[in-house]
């Protein structure tokens, strides 16, 4: 009994055993196959938004703000503290700098506002990968990328021409765009500057020679023949380094940049510390330009972190430029490009000693000026505010005397002649900032709705009633076009509101370079 007794609690033990081991395969082979099913649902998700090509936001709510009226009010600042910036119609590459905006906002705005109200049939984006390395360059075919502001469609037609191209190191992988920033934070200021109903084409570029961008900015200038594109190479300078090392290494790269000199700048940057992160970007725009035969070059805008953000131990540079068609002695929107920044320093302490001298009853100071720039024959505004305050303002719109001249003449009219005003005391002097506007010639416009807010000063004319707003006026009262127009008409021309519209009104428009003595310290 002992035996039999024995072996009955052996074999209990053994199907107990037999039985946990039953139940632990099979709560595994349970969870192997939810771990396979939740596998091929994610997986299959996300196949369907790569064939799909819907791009979500990466940065949204880091690198700019996630709300849209918050996002739209902060580009539109930037847009409009870039109020120097002419429209150049004949753009064809712009370099703009891609972190986040609080930091690199302010220069991207000079780029941006070069092309604002522009039509583009594509704005092909050049950046550079910084989370996948790979060789070669990813182009996004296909479907959408979504922005706070809205979706943009890219453009698969010249996607596809692109790739077909050169299969080597051209391809498509959507995935490398997961991460990425850098196309990112380029979208909703071009939604924001340009006309709408243009599409994108995100290049993502990893690991390539110096020749692969040399043949890569050869591809492109092939599918943009007959159309007009825009190509945007998005790109921070030097990285975190003390302010003023960062700025030397910045000038250099500049100065390339000017200089059309991308193998320069390609042999001066690969081989050391000098950082430029999208440096094939910016040597494959750089060679589109030329291709393209944009050979005019400006450098709209250059800083810092340490200029936007304050702290300036550890920095990251930024610049905007743009190349366009024509030559650098060409107008840039109507002003005269040899109005150099100490050319505009000077008059700015012309103005000042004339309203000084003015104002202390003292004689007007003769002077005698030798650069070419202030011996141009441009019409001038000088505009007085006081804390804010609008204090004087006049103008003229042409003038047979040299531009310095003209300075002088318009600043002792604003200090003491200004009608809507008492004359500028010498109580005030220290606290009178001078701004002023060079003009480019009025000219008639056949459509009211042509008028670019921020960019076009605005002559209304009719019988003998005229009035005039420049530039600055919509941008500093947020004014849209009709509210513009409507108190132009109504209160410096006296006339009706909506006199704009009237067929007899004739409608002329102007640019203007500003400049003021607070951004010239």
């Amino acid at each position: 009994m002992k035996g039999s007794g024995s072996k009955s609690n052996y074999q209990l033990r053994m199907n107990n055993e037999q039985l946990k081991k039953i139940k632990f395969i099979k709560k595994i082979t349970k969870s192997f196959f939810v771990f396979c099913f939740l596998l091929f649902i994610v997986h299959s998700s996300l196949f369907i938004v790569f064939a799909e090509g819907i791009k979500e936001p990466n940065v949204a709510g880091a690198f700019y703000p996630a709300d849209k009226e918050e996002l739209t009010m902060l580009v539109q600042k930037y847009l409009n503290e870039a109020r120097e910036v002419n429209v150049v119609s004949e753009a064809s590459v712009l370099i703009v700098p891609h972190a986040g905006y609080v930091y690199s906002g302010p220069v991207a705005a000079y780029g941006f506002k070069a092309v604002f109200g522009e039509t583009f049939d594509t704005v092909i984006i050049l950046a550079a990968s910084h989370y996948f390395p790979y060789s070669g360059v990813s182009v996004y075919q296909e479907g959408v990328f979504k922005t706070p502001l809205g979706d943009l469609n890219i453009d698969a037609e010249m996607a596809q021409d692109l790739l077909k191209l050169n299969e080597t190191f051209l391809f498509n992988e959507p995935r490398y765009f997961q991460q990425e920033h850098s196309v990112e934070v380029e979208l909703p200021f071009l939604q924001m500057s340009l006309k709408k109903g243009f599409k994108i084409l995100p290049l993502l570029m990893g690991e390539m020679s110096y020749q692969q961008c040399l043949d890569l900015a050869g591809y492109i200038s092939q599918v943009i023949r007959n159309k007009k594109v825009l190509v945007l190479v998005s790109t921070d300078l030097s990285h975190y380094r003390a302010y003023e090392e960062a700025v030397g290494y910045d000038e250099k790269t500049v100065q390339f940049i000017k200089r059309s000199d991308a193998r320069g700048l390609w042999d001066a940057v690969q081989p050391t510390g000098w950082n430029v992160c999208g440096i094939r970007p910016v040597v494959v725009g750089m060679n589109v330009a030329k291709l393209c035969g944009a050979t005019k070059i400006d450098v709209l805008k250059y800083a810092n972190s340490g200029d936007t953000a304050v702290d300036r131990a550890r920095v990251v540079g930024y610049a905007s430029v743009v190349f366009s068609k024509g030559t650098n002695e060409d107008k840039k929107g109507g002003n005269d490009a040899m109005l150099t920044k100490e050319d505009k320093k000077r008059l700015l302490e012309i103005a000042r000693i004339t309203v000084e001298a003015v104002v202390s009853g003292k004689k007007t100071p003769q002077f005698n000026e030798k650069s070419p720039g202030l011996k141009l024959k441009n019409g001038a505004f000088v505009t007085l505010t006081n804390k804010g305050n609008l204090r004087g303002c006049i103008g003229a719109f042409a003038s047979r005397d040299a531009l310095y001249k003209t300075i002088v003449e318009m600043a002792t009219a604003a200090c003491s002649q200004d009608d809507r005003f008492s004359s500028v005391s010498s109580d005030e002097l220290k606290d009178i900032e001078i701004e002023i506007s060079v003009l480019s010639e009025p000219k008639p416009i056949d459509d009211w709705r042509k008028i670019k807010l921020g960019v076009d000063g605005v002559i209304v004319r009719k019988g003998f009633s005229s009035g005039v707003f420049l530039p600055q006026v919509a941008t500093e009262t947020g004014w849209d076009l009709d509210r513009f127009l409507g108190e132009l008409c109504s209160q410096k021309a006296g006339m009706p509101r909506e006199c704009y519209k009237d067929p007899e009104t004739k409608i002329l428009t102007f640019q203007a370079d500003i400049f003021n003595e607070n951004e010239m310290k």
